[in-house]
């Protein structure tokens, strides 16, 4: 049966367990959904309170002056049965259970009583999102959980079976330049699936790319149907929990998940067209990767490879590195050689071109480019990235910041723009996979850190995928470029 619509665009939203305590999830879903620019009706539902966050409350669903879409329960398990006969009678669509202490505790009470709440809603016609979830943010409606989300609407969609995980995603996604369309936590996803979601996704205009954080799933072969159809039409990005047993341990007790034999995960993922990831990070690379990364040369770079110059199209992808001292340079080879990528030798045109500027470097300067032994040649790191764009026999790109080096300058801020934005230039214009990467801002001096996140922002700015360092941009090209 299909997500109902209202479960992202509800016209109206009652948040039954409101509650004026700003520490509370009751406050926070309210002012969430106020902030976030939702433009329906909103109502708090509390026993006691007049009003919550400034609008007025109900002492219960029933009580309500008008039919209502959506509701969120962040009341006690034991007065969910009795919600949902409320929301009978206001028609209401679907009911978002923020509320736990379910079948992920392991109590037979509990369980049993899950299965009273499925088989009530069912009964009146209700869908479920949950229970022991985070429930909806959707960028477009206004509908979110928590009212410090980024607004800003964006392509990438993320549903997670954990909460906490939908909420980091989105903040840190946010920091490296993510904008989301839509975010779920569907938790122990008693009736509305992760398959469900996929295949909500598969046709939603809205979104361009979706990851996942699964922990287990009810139905295999549904959950692998929905993967492959949305798949097909968008980039598809998964992070397994429970991988491991003691994890595989730890997500039944956390969402009540069957997390499954890793190879099995896997293998399936694989075969329905996902790209697994094994951490966090990782998570997020990937989706600035597909969210920012062009590609749009692939045919003629494949073309130019069958006119004999180049490898064959089965070769491995041949990455052009630049910026960065020697160390760098050394540890970029074998950082994306180790990811599955070709690092070649500066091809004999760009040497010579060199000669003609810098004859002192032409036979030393090779790919990765060394920064440190172009300064004072008048020949610069941006400058031979520029070329490398130009040159068919480089399929991806790394730009690397080499922020140390700038930032130990007397002028480091100043420096600092101008080198990012001649990158920005660079990765504007760019048709190939083009990364860039700018270290954390982590030093204890102000400046610098004011003066790294300055450059990062920037690229940001202008949807640029940036990486804190080598060997996550180039596992990122890797996995970008297989698929």
């Amino acid at each position: 049966m299909p997500i109902p619509h209202e479960v992202f665009r509800p016209k109206s939203v009652a948040v039954a367990g409101a509650s004026s305590n700003v520490d509370s999830p009751g406050y926070d879903y309210v002012r969430a959904i106020k902030e976030g620019g939702f433009e329906g009706s909103i109502y708090p539902i509390n026993l006691k309170a007049p009003e919550i966050a400034g609008l007025t409350a109900y002492a219960s669903v029933a009580a309500a002056p008008t039919d209502i879409d959506l509701v969120i329960s962040c009341i006690p398990a034991d007065g969910v049965l009795e919600l949902i006969e409320q929301c009978r009678t206001k028609n209401v669509r679907t009911i978002i259970m923020f509320t736990g202490r379910f079948s992920e505790t392991g109590e037979a009470d509990a369980i049993a009583l899950e299965a009273k709440v499925m088989q009530a809603a069912a009964d009146a016609g209700i869908r479920l999102v949950g229970p022991n979830c985070m429930g909806v943010f959707d960028s477009t409606s206004g509908l979110s959980f928590r009212p410090d989300l980024p607004r800003e609407k964006g392509g990438v969609a993320f549903i997670s079976q954990s909460g906490n995980n939908s909420v980091e995603l989105m903040l840190h996604g946010a920091a490296r330049g993510l904008r989301f369309s839509k975010v779920v936590s569907y938790g122990n996803a008693l009736d509305i699936t992760e398959a469900d979601f996929f295949e909500y996704l598969a046709d939603d205009d809205e979104t361009t790319v979706v990851g996942a954080y699964i922990e287990g799933t009810r139905d295999g072969r549904k959950l692998f149907a929905a993967l492959r159809k949305c798949s097909e039409r968008k980039p598809v990005v998964i992070l397994k929990g429970g991988r491991t047993s003691s994890g595989s341990r730890t997500a039944a007790s956390h969402t009540a998940a069957l997390a499954g034999q890793r190879q099995i995960w896997s293998a399936a993922l694989k075969q329905a067209g996902a790209v697994e990831v094994t951490t966090f990070d990782d998570l997020i690379d990937m989706l600035v990767a597909f969210a920012f990364l062009r590609n749009e040369s692939r045919q003629q770079t494949a073309d130019s490879r069958a006119g004999g110059r180049a490898p064959s199209p089965a070769a491995k992808p041949r990455v052009g590195v630049v910026g960065g001292g020697g160390g760098r340079a050394v540890q970029s080879a074998d950082v994306c050689e180790e990811a599955g990528l070709a690092v070649p030798k500066l091809p004999s045109e760009m040497r010579e071109a060199l000669r003609a500027k810098a004859p002192q470097l032409a036979d030393w300067v090779d790919n990765p480019v060394d920064q440190s032994i172009l300064a004072g040649s008048g020949f610069s790191g941006a400058r031979i990235l520029d070329m490398m764009l130009e040159h068919p026999d480089f399929d991806a790109l790394i730009g690397n910041v080499g922020e140390d080096w700038v930032l130990g300058r007397p002028d480091a801020a100043e420096r600092m723009v101008t080198l990012v934005d001649r990158f920005v230039e660079i990765g504007k214009k760019s048709q190939k996979p083009l990364a860039f990467v700018l270290g954390e801002a982590d030093s204890l001096d102000e400046s610098k850190w004011r003066a790294v996140a300055g450059g990062r922002q920037r690229f940001i700015d202008a949807q640029l995928a940036v990486y804190p360092t080598v060997d996550r941009a180039a596992r990122s090209l890797a996995r970008f470029l297989e698929r």
